[in-house]
């Protein structure tokens, strides 16, 4: 294991490509400055600098490790946040309302963060569809939603974006396409799709049918499901096609396949964002909102 000490003297070098300034930055004399750089290379096992008489250069291991330090530095740094925070005994409540589609993935991963920053803060979850969850914040019912935009009735609402991913095409295995790595969209234009209603996912349905149009063709509808479990088990049974969250990649079922769409449109873009009251300035949502700051 590297002290941080070396680490951090080596940062100050590689930065300043001088030993003096390096030195002086570190507030330390310049010749155990030089020895320790020396020590870290043995313990390296390459040389990290070339050095001359005038200069003071990289090599390209020095330049690969440069990154890998400043990871570790800020990694460290990140280990005594949660320490500290952990310390003053943060504690309080949180609900957070979130779409079933973000369960796959993202809301794990969030949750996790969350967690080991904040341990003693409670954490209630309520699933809802993001025109629900709006109400349920007016109505002080959640502290904070995950939601999809863009949504109406919201302006008074804060709203920040938080994850973007991409419409991906879910196929039955056996379909015509299901070898190909990828596919553009037109090329389902002859398709049954099932789509989410409008209703109920404001923002997959217009993005779907403003992608659809601009590829060229008005997309057939066979079927309306807003659960993406129940959309892909109704790919499977051969009812038709869909795009779906690429998140949904992380639930594989033995009977459809996932396949990118290399169309390069604005429309297959998802953004999902963090909605809260302006006014709420409680411990649990403050702390949640410091985790999506640093994700």
């Amino acid at each position: 294991m590297i002290p941080g000490r070396l680490l951090s003297q080596f940062i100050a070098v590689a930065e300043e490509l001088h030993f003096g300034r390096a030195a002086a930055r570190l507030h330390m004399a310049q010749p155990p400055l030089s020895q320790a750089i020396k020590n870290l290379e043995e313990i390296v096992g390459v040389q990290l600098l070339a050095r001359s008489r005038h200069s003071v250069l990289l090599t390209p291991a020095g330049s690969a490790f440069l990154e890998e330090a400043r990871e570790l530095m800020a990694h460290g740094q990140r280990a005594i946040d949660i320490a500290r925070r952990a310390s003053v005994g943060m504690t309080g409540n949180i609900t957070i309302g979130f779409m079933g589609s973000v369960s796959y993935e993202f809301l794990p991963r969030l949750l996790r963060r969350f967690r080991a920053a904040f341990p003693a803060i409670h954490v209630d979850l309520r699933e809802q569809i993001s025109v629900e969850q709006i109400e349920s914040l007016h109505a002080s019912k959640i502290d904070l939603g995950i939601v999809r935009v863009p949504l109406s009735n919201a302006t008074d609402l804060h709203m920040r974006v938080i994850e973007v991913e991409r419409f991906v095409a879910v196929l039955p295995r056996d379909h015509r396409l299901a070898a190909a790595r990828s596919l553009r969209l037109e090329e389902l234009a002859e398709e049954s799709f099932l789509v989410f209603p409008a209703g109920k996912s404001p923002s997959l349905h217009s993005k779907f049918l403003m992608a659809c149009d601009e590829a060229g063709f008005s997309p057939r509808v066979s079927t309306e499901a807003w659960q993406m479990a129940s959309m892909v088990s109704l790919v499977a049974a051969g009812l038709g096609v869909t795009l779906l969250p690429a998140q949904v990649k992380n639930s594989p079922h033995k009977d459809v396949v996932y396949k990118e769409l290399t169309n390069p449109s604005a429309h297959l873009e998802l953004e999902i964002a963090a909605a809260w009251r302006p006014d709420d300035i409680s411990s649990g949502l403050q702390a949640m909102l410091s985790v999506l700051g640093e994700a």
